[in-house]
C-alpha cells in the first residue's frame, strides 16, 4: 500500500458507490471521482523524481525502485480507469436527451406503455390526449430516474 488512509477512503467511496441509491447515486458518485481525484494526484507527486528518490533512500536495490515504479504506474492506471468509468456512468445518469426518454419509456414500458413518441410540444403516447402530454424536460427527469433506478437494480444484482 502506497498511501494506506486514502486508499482506505477510496475503497470505503467505492463501497458507497456500489451501494448507492437511485436518489443518492449521483452524489455518490462525485465523492468518488473526487477521492480519485485525490489519491491520482498523490499518485503522480510519487511518481516524480523526488518520491522515487525518498523510496530509493529506504532502499538499497535498483529493481526495489523499478518495483515501486511498476506499483505506483499500475495504480494510477487503475484509478484513471475507474475515473474513466465512473465518469460514464454519472454521464449516463445525468444526460438524457429527449430522443432517449422515448426510448427508455418504449423500453421499460413505463405506465404500460411502449408507444410513446416525442412531439415538438413534448413526449406522449400515441393516440394519447394533451392531458397525457408531459413536456420535454419531465420526461428526461422520468427518464433519468429510471436510468438510475435501473442501474442501482443492475448493482444490486452483481453484489
Amino acid at each position: 500500500m502506497l498511501y494506506p488512509k486514502l486508499e482506505q477512503k477510496l475503497q470505503h467511496a467505492k463501497h458507497v458507490l456500489r451501494r448507492a441509491t437511485s436518489e443518492n447515486i449521483v452524489e455518490v458518485c462525485k465523492q468518488y471521482l473526487a477521492a480519485l481525484a485525490e489519491y491520482r494526484k498523490k499518485l503522480y507527486e510519487l511518481q516524480g523524481t523526488s518520491g522515487i528518490r525518498q523510496q530509493a533512500v529506504s532502499s538499497s536495490s535498483p529493481e526495489n525502485i523499478d518495483d515501486t515504479r511498476k506499483i505506483i504506474r499500475a495504480a494510477i492506471e487503475t484509478t484513471t480507469k475507474e475515473r474513466n468509468e465512473t465518469e460514464m456512468l454519472l454521464f449516463s445518469i445525468t444526460t438524457v436527451s429527449g430522443y432517449e426518454a422515448v426510448e427508455i419509456f418504449n423500453r421499460l414500458k413505463y405506465e404500460g406503455r411502449n408507444d410513446w413518441e416525442l412531439r415538438a410540444s413534448g413526449v406522449k403516447c400515441s393516440g394519447g390526449t394533451d392531458r397525457d402530454l408531459l413536456t420535454i424536460q419531465e420526461a428526461v427527469d422520468i427518464a433519468g430516474l429510471l436510468r438510475r433506478e435501473e442501474h442501482v437494480a443492475r448493482n444490486a444484482v452483481s453484489t
